[in-house]
């Protein structure tokens, strides 16, 4: 008989700033395809790579068996010490263009949510995975309404 597989959830909040800059376009299309979150500002022609934050929520849920003994697919305080660890700490307070690899002043890699969300995949699994779970479903929200949801490669 198979084991039961539960599903479980932890949420945290980061702050952090970013700009959206494609640096194969000119000054008008970055404007006209990124608008405000372009780094440029309408007002002076000069300035380039202005941030602006957002308040990040990050929901991740990870399933596995139920373990005999503890009665855990994970400890919740296991699972938010990976989250400090290897989420909070990389992007909390941090401009994410020029702080944070793999953006770091990779202008061809943009800090939408959509990638990031592929990053955090990266760095949050391997963790998972050594505590015998696996994650099953990542969501980070930019603003309280505007959010994207990754599942890995699963189609």
């Amino acid at each position: 008989m198979s084991k039961p597989i539960v599903e479980i959830t932890k949420e945290i909040t980061f702050e952090a700033a970013h700009y959206l800059h494609n640096p194969q376009w000119d000054r008008a299309k970055n404007l006209e395809v990124f608008k405000k979150c372009s780094g440029f500002r309408k007002d002076d022609p000069k300035a380039i790579h202005y941030p602006h934050g957002h308040s990040y929520r990050l929901r991740v849920t990870i399933k596995g068996s139920v373990h005999s003994e503890t009665g855990f697919v994970m400890d919740f305080k296991v699972l938010k010490g990976i989250l400090e660890k290897e989420i909070f700490d990389r992007l909390d307070h941090r401009f994410i263009n020029k702080e944070t690899e793999p953006f770091k002043n990779n202008l061809k890699f943009q800090t939408t949510v959509e990638n990031l969300l592929l990053v955090i995949w990266k760095w949050l699994d391997p963790a998972i995975k050594r505590e015998k779970a696996a994650l099953y479903e990542i969501t980070l929200w930019e603003t309280p309404t505007s959010f994207a949801t990754y599942r890995g490669n699963k189609a």
